[in-house]
């Protein structure tokens, strides 16, 4: 995700999927027939972008009727706002749309050093890192939610390359702690939904169970570099975050 042949190795993958909508930002999706429902804004990286984040917004407008933006950004997250703010762009959103709910994921290319302005770094994985992550991560609800609005924060899945393994989930455990202290906000475990029965990285897994209690059949789940999602792959983190919103969403709505 953070280097730029990772990022185009995800965009060659999704592109007769997911078109130009899941390349740039996208425009509002509006619902038919929104009435009291709650305004969603679906925001993060090349995961968003792509087509976990198009499937997502596309199920919650089409399939559930409610009014959702979505906003992805390649290559992006909080570790490098002078390549791209979302700080800035977070109270853009905000001023433009008043989400009531907001799904976030980023991750994968914060596991990184941190950019504090004015050639200042806080390297990875320098004591200071977590605390000023976290502080960027409340920071960013707090600009999404002024009001403690509702708050999803989807975890980075399971990886591939060892490294970037072991870094996504330092940034996981970040999320949950922030999520778990936070009102009206909630951490979205993806590592095992596209892990393998062990918890590890796997390019195929099961998503039905065979007849007769025999194995299903495996389907790639993931993209060639072991990062991104697969079609399959963002269909399934979708359903599997949908089941987690939509109880919540219905009482918004109650």
């Amino acid at each position: 995700m953070k280097r730029k042949s990772e990022a185009e190795i995800g965009r060659r993958r999704f592109v007769g999927l997911c078109g130009a909508a899941a390349l740039a930002s996208s425009l509002p999706l509006r619902a038919q027939a929104a009435g009291s429902k709650p305004k969603i804004l679906v925001a993060g990286d090349s995961m968003i972008a792509g087509g976990f984040g198009l499937f997502l917004a596309r199920d919650l407008q089409k399939q559930h009727g409610y009014p959702v933006l979505r906003r992805g950004k390649t290559s992006s997250g909080l570790a490098r706002p002078d390549f791209f703010d979302w700080m800035k762009e977070g109270e853009r959103l905000v001023q433009e749309f008043s989400p009531d709910v907001s799904v976030v994921m980023f991750g994968g290319n914060d596991v990184q050093g941190l950019y504090m302005g004015k050639g200042e770094w806080i390297r990875w994985p320098d004591k200071e890192w977590s605390a000023e992550y976290a502080r960027r991560v409340v920071a960013f609800c707090d600009i999404l939610a002024p009001s403690g609005q509702t708050i999803f924060w989807v975890g980075m899945p399971v990886m591939r390359p060892p490294k970037f393994h072991a870094r996504v989930q330092r940034v996981n455990t970040i999320f949950r702690a922030e999520m778990a202290v936070r009102k009206n906000a909630w951490f979205v475990d993806a590592w095992p939904v596209l892990a393998d029965d062990n918890g590890e990285y796997a390019d195929r897994i099961e998503l039905e169970p065979g007849e007769d209690g025999k194995p299903g059949k495996k389907v790639r789940v993931r993209a060639g570099d072991g990062i991104h999602l697969s079609p399959k792959g963002a269909e399934h983190l979708k359903d599997h975050v949908l089941e987690a919103m939509l109880p919540k969403l219905a009482e918004l709505s109650a």
